[in-house]
């Protein structure tokens, strides 16, 4: 055997291999299964309805866009004149009891909205496969379609987000022409929502830092995600945005809330802190103030619609 070639396999340099190889094969499987922890749903099932909090509403189903899926959720009338579409976040679905989506339907119902609160693909009962932050231009267009049929244009719809529903919001009122956007808890950047994620579980930022790169092509590569920031595309918003931060949000901080406020171009847009509040809570930690806060905000920057 040729000396260079004994060299090459020598018990050292065969563990060396070995321990390589080890190595690559363990981050490949944690980035794949990081990848699949951070962009599947499970669906969760509907476990209340309207009927508990006294409205009239409709069950209505619509397409998404492109792909044609069936998007199911419930219409609720009201005066005709101005629209909001409610965007949930997280594994939540249109009854979410962390915001308390359905008291707040109701509410806003009440100040004369018509709303719409629907399933993003994968969720409650709407079909599809449920994916964090993608098909945000054909779930929420179906939505905003739907909303647009019924005889109201662009300028007097509103959207609502919560956390990821808030994201989805930014990133779509980029794109589409709205008439105004209320992001509630949204993140800046895809990092600082995992670093986030990542504190509030107790893991530590190294262990973050290590695999957010393997996470990130295993997401592109199993699910074709791109990463589109809040904060790169919120200049492109020309609706007028209320941007809300609950002060003990362990998941998105007020300079996050801040950064996107200051990206923002319409000169009626607005922060809002709502003391002592948890991360999307600010309805449940003062009902009255939120839906006052909102439906002002809406009221003044969503022009009535004739029909």
């Amino acid at each position: 055997m040729p000396e260079d070639a004994a060299h090459h396999n020598t018990p050292r340099v065969i563990i060396a291999r070995a321990v390589l190889v080890t190595l690559i094969v363990v981050y490949t499987g944690l980035s794949v299964f990081g990848a699949v922890a951070a962009m599947a749903i499970p669906r969760l099932p509907l476990k209340d309805s309207l009927d508990s909090v006294g409205l009239v509403y409709s069950d209505v189903a619509f397409s998404s866009r492109v792909d044609n899926l069936v998007l199911k959720g419930w219409y609720i009338p009201g005066k005709g004149e101005r629209a909001i579409i409610i965007v949930n976040g997280g594994f939540q679905n249109r009854a979410d009891d962390l915001v308390d989506t359905l008291d707040l339907t109701r509410d806003l119902n009440i100040k004369g909205f018509d709303v719409l609160l629907f399933d993003l693909r994968g969720r409650g009962e709407s079909q599809g496969n449920a994916r964090n932050l993608l098909n945000i231009d054909r779930d929420m267009g179906g939505a905003f379609d739907y909303v647009e049929s019924l005889g109201f244009k662009p300028s007097g719809i509103g959207i609502l987000g919560f956390c990821s529903g808030a994201a989805s919001a930014c990133i779509f009122a980029s794109r589409q022409q709205v008439g105004a956007v209320v992001l509630d808890g949204c993140f800046a950047s895809v990092t600082s929502m995992v670093y986030g994620q990542a504190q509030a579980r107790h893991i530590p930022s190294f262990l973050v830092d290590i695999f957010l790169p393997g996470v990130r092509l295993g997401s592109f590569i199993l699910f074709g995600y791109r990463e589109v920031d809040p904060v790169s595309v919120v200049a492109s918003v020309t609706a007028p945005v209320l941007f809300i931060h609950e002060e003990k949000d362990d998941l998105t901080t007020l300079s996050e809330t801040q950064l996107l406020f200051k990206g923002a171009i319409n000169p009626n847009d607005t922060l809002w802190e709502i003391p002592a509040a948890l991360h999307s809570q600010g309805y449940r930690a003062g009902p009255a103030e939120f839906v006052n806060k909102v439906s002002d905000f809406f009221a003044a920057n969503l022009i009535p619609q004739s029909h």
